[in-house]
């Protein structure tokens, strides 16, 4: 976990946070300097260790902050919301991918990110690391079972997006709904047909290059931000659809 992710976990105020590890030689760095001290009035536990031990404990900064869980939402409350956007991915198993797309989520409003348990990477110390922050405000939720899942949330107004390069519609076409799940493929493998029948639709970002495909966190960001977009200019005729 880096500098920045830690510090944004204590301005999130979890109260899951449990130990701040600093590295032996910690009062060198100003930075972990003020990770101590807001540690400290946290009233965390607070542990050195040199630099080998950190590194096997997994990626950082001089710095490692252990918590008892993730922020968690249940799906009942995800059905129950008016206006709502939410990511699935699946099968990602690159946490730089995993992360990046949790850090755009985060700057995106996107309510909560949906993984599979299975073949796919979760929340690792590279993904907290990469997601700078995104981490401590983006609630993911595991399942394996997308049909069902989907189903439940389509049942609940939400309209299901598939991004495959073999779609008609472009992004751009679409008017956003109030309700929307976009969900992105493998890196490289794309969307499992299972998961491309639990679709209302597929959709594509246009590319000059048919062969290629964006890097999944790059075309998470885009089919965000044009759902953003879309928040700020839809008025009278132009209101979102509904099931």
């Amino acid at each position: 976990m880096g500098d920045h992710a830690i510090q944004e976990a204590f301005a999130a105020g979890r109260a899951e946070l449990e130990t701040l590890v600093l590295v032996d030689n910690w009062r060198d760095h100003e930075s972990l300097r003020e990770l101590e001290e807001r540690a400290r009035a946290k009233r965390l536990r607070l542990e050195t260790r040199p630099a080998s031990a950190l590194d096997r404990l997994g990626s950082h900064q001089g710095a490692l902050l252990i918590a008892k869980d993730q922020p968690a939402i249940e799906l009942e409350d995800l059905l129950a919301l008016e206006t709502a956007t939410l990511v699935a991915l699946d099968g990602v198993e690159d946490p730089h991918n995993l992360g990046a797309v949790l850090r755009t989520s985060w700057l995106m409003g996107v309510n909560a990110v949906l993984i599979p348990e299975d073949r796919a990477v979760g929340l690792t110390p590279v993904a907290h690391k990469v997601a700078a922050g995104g981490v401590e405000h983006v609630p993911v939720l595991r399942d394996n079972n997308f049909a069902s899942l989907f189903a439940r949330l389509k049942e609940a107004g939400f309209w299901i997006f598939g991004l495959s390069h073999r779609a008609k519609s472009a992004i751009y076409d679409l008017r956003v709904p109030a309700k929307v799940v976009w969900v992105l493929g493998a890196e490289d493998k794309g969307l499992r047909s299972s998961t491309e029948r639990a679709c209302d639709e597929l959709v594509r970002i246009p590319q000059v290059e048919a062969s290629a495909s964006y890097n999944v966190s790059v075309a998470a960001a885009m089919i965000l931000s044009e759902g953003y977009r879309q928040t700020f200019t839809l008025s009278g005729s132009d209101a979102p659809l509904e099931k």
